[in-house]
């Protein structure tokens, strides 16, 4: 018996499940086999017994009875299911080949029905999923977008608020300067001038103090803002911020 025969033989033998229910147990063995490989197949499925097993189990856990893994002979499912006998039916099991013979055909002429639904399996689960994601889009997207005109506009604020402290501060350094140069026009009245020239010599230092921590400043909070920024852009990929 080999995967495809094995899970039409199990989808048959969960006819009397929900449809939903019984294809979402084929496929959780489908996958199985399939992360098994071909290679490791027929270890797979020896480690599965027999699908009337594997059926039983499915409808004891789905309907709350009692599994009873004593009445399936890991024999018995062997004969029926291991190796073929010739066509002519001779050898020391002859009547089981006959048998396994029969069972192989039916189990072929299921695993074709099997494949051909599989083909011709309705869109409407993919459909849904395609639709869901849609409908998340369009209720998540103008939120999202809000978020980020949020974002941006605090962004811009401290950006500008930050460029406003070194522009107030060249501010200050320049007006320095330029009353300290008319102090020097002053100095015809020597005490005023000197007055007007002292404090202009303090606002120049004082804003070139200001100017110059100001830009530490910037240079400071401008690249964190940046790296923030890439970090929360990035953590919806991977899950968590990069530092």
């Amino acid at each position: 018996m080999n995967r495809v025969e094995f899970l039409a033989e199990l989808e048959r033998l969960l006819s009397g499940m929900p449809e939903e229910e019984r294809q979402a147990a084929v496929q959780y063995y489908a996958d199985y086999l399939a992360d098994a490989g071909e290679e490791n197949e027929t270890e797979a499925l020896r480690e599965l017994g027999s699908p009337e097993k594997v059926a039983e189990s499915i409808k004891a856990d789905y309907y709350g009875t009692e599994f009873d893994e004593s009445k399936f002979d890991h024999k018995d499912y062997m004969e029926k299911y291991g190796q073929r006998t010739g066509g002519n039916g001779q050898g020391p099991n002859a009547e089981t080949g006959a048998a396994a013979g029969a069972d192989n055909e039916t189990g072929e002429a299921v695993a074709s029905e099997w494949d051909a639904r599989k083909k011709d399996a309705p869109w409407t689960s993919r459909g849904l999923k395609i639709l869901l994601i849609i409908l998340i889009v369009i209720v998540v997207w103008p939120v999202a977008l809000g978020i980020a005109g949020v974002v941006l506009g605090v962004a811009a604020a401290v950006i500008c608020f930050f460029a406003g402290l070194v522009i107030a501060a060249a501010a200050i350094m320049i007006s320095g300067v330029v009353v300290a140069v008319t102090g020097l026009v002053l100095l015809v009245i020597p005490p005023a001038g000197m007055i007007v020239i002292g404090v202009g010599i303090l606002l120049f230092v004082l804003g070139l103090m200001a100017t110059v921590g100001t830009v530490k400043l910037c240079v400071i909070v401008y690249p964190a803002m940046l790296r923030g920024f890439v970090a929360l852009c990035r953590r919806p990929f991977y899950g968590k911020a990069v530092s």
